[in-house]
């Protein structure tokens, strides 16, 4: 679906001349392109059948886009996927490699980031519940919702400018499109990489924004983002090795979201990393790979059991963590299973920072159940309106890890 700044507009009786060239892109009515401008019509049929099926695509005012605001409720879990959907529809539309109205494949990566600001702003507990239990789409299209989302997170704690986030979250989407077509293979690989594939994964960010450059992209910091999201304070990152100020910071915090989503994510030859595992790997290379400050910021806006988690309560019950709360070790929870191996009723949802009952430890595969989680959050999920207070860093890490 196109942005309200960009819009296909019919093309009329008249709009076109015979023996004289297209005077814009002319498109069907998804953007592609059916005749690009210049092409001269040198038939009268053609010029009649393009006036029947035709479009052409009008850029209007340049202007900042906002986070779509829902009227009513939603289901964030299935916007979510539908998210995905679309996402998935876009990377097919670029691998297709067809010619697209200008602009076309930008402003459809932008819708996309604006809804996500918008499932954000209506339920961020709920978003990253669905990061975390999400699991009917494959790696390429998951892991950059995921990282959209987290990096969202930290974009709106660090209160980033708007039209900043948009091309930030357009990057999140896109930086590992380049790895697309080979990374179901290389999953399912379990020997070592061979140099060829090596190569791959070292040029894939360089690739990956020159195809968004082909395809019509011209936000330098979305391009140069993607270039960035693999590289370390340390050097060690790839392509170019950079180092330190030389990284962008909003690329650290891509950074922070791939690697996270990479790690709790199951592949072909590996389960999903321990949730603690995770957060504690992100923590010891703080200040190394990846930027201090962000890195525990990241980790705090996580929380020490995420929603979308699993864990396992002092009383024996199965939970789900639904929400976090102002202090990290007493999310809310809802309950779905009794240490007795029978199944509540209905979810049971629980605060427990209001409660004697506590968090024993964050269940790994062997002991999840499948459930469909808007049955967790309910209708009306509890949104959080306070977070942990960020003046003392250090103190709540020393904690958390």
């Amino acid at each position: 679906m196109l942005t309200k700044d960009f819009e296909l507009l019919k093309i009329t009786s008249g709009d076109l001349s015979l023996d004289q060239p297209a005077p814009w892109d002319i498109c069907d009515n998804k953007g592609g392109v059916l005749l690009p401008q210049g092409t001269r019509i040198d038939s009268d049929d053609f010029k009649k059948l393009l006036e029947q099926v035709g479009y052409f695509a009008r850029e209007m005012t340049a202007k900042t886009l906002q986070p779509v605001r829902f009227k009513g409720k939603v289901n964030p879990f299935a916007e979510f996927d539908d998210l995905c959907v679309q996402l998935e529809a876009t990377f097919k539309r670029l691998d297709s490699k067809q010619k697209f109205a200008p602009h076309l494949i930008k402003k459809r990566f932008q819708t996309l980031a604006v809804q996500i600001q918008g499932l954000v702003n209506y339920d961020a507990d709920a978003l990253m519940g669905a990061v975390h239990l999400t699991e009917e789409f494959e790696y390429p299209i998951q892991h950059p919702m995921q990282i959209a989302v987290l990096t969202e997170l930290i974009l709106a704690r660090l209160q980033v400018s708007q039209e900043v986030r948009v091309s930030v979250l357009c990057a999140a989407l896109s930086c590992n499109l380049a790895m697309n077509p080979y990374q179901k293979r290389l999953d399912q690989q379990k020997g070592p990489l061979l140099p060829a594939q090596k190569d791959l994964i070292n040029r894939h960010p360089l690739i990956s924004a020159e195809m968004l450059h082909q395809a019509g992209v011209d936000d330098h910091l979305w391009l140069q983002l993607v270039s960035q999201h693999h590289e370390k304070l340390d050097g060690s990152g790839y392509p170019h090795g950079l180092k330190s100020e030389d990284i962008r910071h909003e690329a650290r915090i891509l950074a922070l979201g791939d690697v996270y989503s990479a790690m709790v994510t199951p592949r072909g030859y590996r389960g999903p990393i321990k949730l603690k595992d995770s957060l504690k790997d992100l923590f010891e290379q703080r200040g190394k790979a990846f930027d201090s400050k962000l890195t525990q910021i990241f980790i705090m806006e996580l929380g020490l059991y995420p929603p979308g988690v699993y864990v396992r309560l002092s009383n024996g019950d199965l939970a789900v963590v639904v929400g976090r709360t102002d202090n990290p070790k007493c999310p809310r929870v809802a309950s779905i299973r009794r240490s007795d191996g029978y199944m509540y009723p209905s979810p049971l949802k629980r605060d427990l920072r209001q409660s004697d009952i506590t968090v024993k430890y964050v269940c790994d595969t062997s002991e999840k159940i499948k459930i469909n989680p808007a049955t967790l959050w309910g209708i009306d999920a509890i949104r959080v309106e306070h977070r942990t207070d960020l003046s003392s860093v250090d103190p709540f890490m020393r904690g958390l890890i």
